[in-house]
């Protein structure tokens, strides 16, 4: 496979450099947040390693700008802290997996081949509704020919509204799939994401919301 590492810290990039090419990998190498950035824009790679404390650019930073360019390349994520927050946050973003430092190579390595065993078979997820399609994988809906980028968050909700259309989603089911919990989220968090999500996807030819709030329930992708 061909793999992408981003790391600052020369002597672990040279450690997972050799164990990557003794495993039969071809490796490319960067020292910086903002090079790591533009090679996987601008190259095809298998996968990418990504640390997250970076300089010129954190790992985060990255993260969240090559997803934003539709770049879809399968990222693990590396990270000297176990921080859930972090961890959360990186997931949210578009990331893959991750590991916390220190790990075994062999770890990282039956990772990366699990991701890319994911990549390679999952089928594109397309989703067709009021005259939205939605991408699921590349977290992009398309309204009158024009390209909508979502996050990952927005993609997740859409994608529960979507699935249900025409029939009420209850609050509770929407704040289950996009937060897991609702003791992780405030009261109005959820009108705020599916405010976004409105104001993206726009109204319809009556200037009425795709999604409608019903009150006291949830809400409804209408179809139309």
């Amino acid at each position: 496979m061909n793999i992408l590492l981003i790391e600052d810290d020369k002597r672990i990039a040279a450690l997972l450099d050799r164990g990557l090419r003794e495993d039969g990998h071809s490796v490319s190498i960067s020292y910086s947040g903002t090079e790591g950035a533009e090679m996987m824009l601008g190259n095809k790679f298998d996968v990418a390693l990504l640390d997250i404390l970076l300089p010129g650019m954190t790992g985060l930073s990255v993260l969240e700008k090559v997803r934003s360019r539709r770049c879809t390349t399968p990222i693990l994520m590396l990270t000297a802290v176990d921080s859930v927050p972090k961890v959360l946050e990186a997931f949210d973003l578009g990331a893959d997996d991750y590991l916390v430092k220190p790990f075994l190579l062999e770890i990282l390595l039956a990772r990366v081949r699990a991701i890319t065993r994911r990549s390679k078979n999952a089928a594109p997820l397309i989703l067709q509704a009021s005259g939205i399609t939605l991408d699921c994988t590349q977290r992009i809906a398309m309204r009158d020919g024009q390209t909508v980028a979502l996050t990952q968050k927005q993609t997740t909700l859409l994608e529960v509204l979507m699935r249900r259309c025409g029939l009420v989603t209850p609050r509770e089911e929407l704040i289950e799939a996009g937060w897991g919990s609702a003791d992780k989220v405030k009261a109005n968090t959820l009108d705020v994401y599916i405010h976004s999500l409105r104001t993206k996807l726009k109204d319809d030819e009556a200037n009425r919301p795709l999604i409608r709030t019903v009150h006291g329930t949830g809400y409804i992708f209408v179809n139309e």
